[in-house]
């Protein structure tokens, strides 16, 4: 057995380095998950309860309301 990198785009693979030999043979693809921060940051769906908090904290920022966090304080 070998592991080949490879890269997935729109439901193909595409080899990331030559196999070596020639001939037909069976593979199985196993997919790393991806950050999923990342996927979650660049998602164009739009959220509307994240908007909705994202307004209700710049308005209580607005108003004084909030205090900077203190690293001593968190757990």
């Amino acid at each position: 057995m070998k592991a080949i990198k490879a890269h997935v785009k729109d439901g193909q693979v595409v080899l990331a380095e030559p196999i070596g030999d020639k001939g037909e043979y069976e593979a199985v693809v196993v997919l790393l998950d991806g950050d999923p921060w990342a996927d979650l940051m660049t998602d164009p769906r739009p959220r509307p309860a994240l908007a909705g908090t994202r307004e209700a904290a710049l308005a209580e920022h607005a108003q004084g309301q909030t205090t900077p966090l203190d690293p001593d304080d968190m757990p």
